[in-house]
């Protein structure tokens, strides 16, 4: 399956947790094994599945770490995380509606009919298994944990049926645990109004300019209202961002969240992008207390003529932004970094041009991508792939007249190797060197284009032959 086409699919989901054994490959049920310093416990046997046959994949090593048989993962950074049916196969998810558009795992299992299912937890680096926990499972699924933390949910959903007069009832309780299969926290969610699990929150829609983060684990609910006539305050999954407008934000970035101002109006003053403290709603920053960066149009009374803004980033004290250009320059953006203490931008900024509307390249399709480190990032404009450095802004390269043209979908941890997609197949993908440009190969299959674990670096691809981890080139 190719992992960045997104299919929309309706599903009603739940799943429920029940008592932890071991597997046959792990650590004998009821035994605390002994652990070395990475959490595995010693002695664990090395998981050896399927040698990998296909092409080389530029930015990994040339031998494989392990692999297992067909399967997906939930990247919990120092851990993935397997889901083994009672047949004895590996779940592999992906296709689903709201999976990211990074092409990580989001929905890993789900099943209309509650069955058992072990939950593998293996090292990154060798497979071995760390840990196993039996569960009857509707639905298991990637998330975050507060400040971003990786985790995965769970979920039971059971009905209350009607006696006759009574309506029926629905409660969903979700359990959000972390990469050792310790529970993080739980809620209750009455109901079957759609929802979503982000950053250790519940987030419903309360109305259309209002969204309801409910802490999981206790706590009081927020509201987070978008202003501005026609304001849509809505939350995409694929991306995690907010949607007041044609503003666009992270809705939860760590101890800080967004709101949209003005929301698709321009009446009196263009749309702000308000940034404030998760837990106490005091604003930290806002587009409308710093500067514009070079290259947006101001009217003759200093004020931007577009009111499009997004913040890209939010790391280290430093928010990431990109402007609309201008009222007329409707596929033209200006990305820009600040300080968020000083208020005072930081190095220069990029202005590009980008061939469709906005919202299809910027932050919502997936094509803007950054390098683990956050070093580079990588977006798609009108001239194909253009490359910059986050922390100044300064352009590395762009894409010349006559070049085909490629969408970027993933740099390498260390942004060496930015893996994209040209306008003449998505089912094979250049791989160039991000810093020079130079072609490292021009038809790697899109299946075989590699995720890389948060922590470790890894790099891993899941294709019908198997599930392939490799250390990274010169590793």
């Amino acid at each position: 399956m190719n992992k960045y086409t997104v299919m929309a699919a309706g599903l009603v989901l739940s799943l429920g947790l029940v008592a932890g054994c071991g597997s046959s490959d792990g650590p004998e049920a009821g035994k605390a094994p002994e652990k070395g310093a990475s959490g595995t416990p010693k002695d664990a046997p090395k998981a050896e599945g399927p040698v990998y046959s296909g092409p080389a994949i530029p930015g990994l090593a040339d031998k494989q770490a392990w692999s297992l048989p067909r399967a997906d993962a939930i990247d919990l950074g120092d851990a993935f995380l397997f889901v083994k049916t009672g047949a004895g196969e590996y779940a592999a998810g992906g296709g689903y509606k709201d999976d990211p558009l990074d092409g990580t795992t989001g929905l890993l299992h789900s099943t209309d009919q509650p069955g058992p299912v072990n939950l593998e937890f293996r090292d990154v680096k060798t497979g071995a298994v760390r840990k196993t926990l039996k569960v009857t499972a509707d639905r298991v699924a990637a998330t975050t944990w507060r400040d971003g933390v990786p985790a995965f949910e769970v979920r039971t959903t059971s009905t209350t049926e009607s006696d006759g007069l009574s309506a029926e009832g629905t409660t969903t309780t979700i359990t959000v645990y972390g990469s050792d299969g310790t529970e993080l926290g739980k809620a209750e969610h009455k109901g079957d109004t759609p929802f979503h699990v982000h950053e250790g929150h519940l987030i419903e829609q309360a109305d259309q300019a209002t969204l309801q983060l409910t802490p999981i684990g206790g706590g009081q609910p927020r509201k987070i209202t978008c202003g501005g006539l026609q304001a849509s305050c809505s939350f995409d999954p694929r991306n995690k961002d907010i949607d007041g407008g044609s503003g666009h934000a992270p809705l939860i970035t760590g101890k800080y969240t967004f709101h949209v101002n003005n929301g698709s109006t321009y009446e009196t003053d263009p749309e702000e992008l308000v940034m404030s403290d998760l837990a106490t709603g005091a604003k930290v920053w806002s587009s409308d207390d710093v500067t514009p960066p070079k290259g947006v149009e101001l009217d003759d009374k200093g004020v931007r003529t577009s009111g499009s803004i997004r913040v890209l980033d939010v790391r280290d004290g430093r928010i990431l932004t990109a402007w609309g250009a201008g009222a007329f320059l409707t596929d033209t953006w200006v990305t820009a970094t600040y300080d968020l203490a000083s208020g005072k931008q930081i190095g220069g900024s990029t202005r590009y041009a980008y061939e469709d509307f906005p919202g299809d390249t910027i932050n919502t399709e997936g094509s803007s991508v950054f390098s683990a480190d956050h070093q580079l990032a990588a977006a798609a404009t009108e001239k194909g792939t253009a490359v910059w450095q986050v922390a100044d802004g300064k352009e590395v390269w762009v894409q010349k007249e006559g070049e085909k043209l490629m969408t970027p979908l993933r740099l390498s941890p260390n942004g060496g190797v930015l893996y994209g997609t040209t306008e003449e197949s998505d089912d094979t993908v250049l791989a160039v060197d991000a810093r020079t440009k130079n072609v490292l190969v021009k038809d790697l299959p899109s299946d075989n284009v590699p995720l890389f674990s948060k922590q470790s670096g890894y790099g891993y691809v899941s294709t019908d032959a198997g599930f392939f981890v490799f250390p990274t080139a010169g590793r």
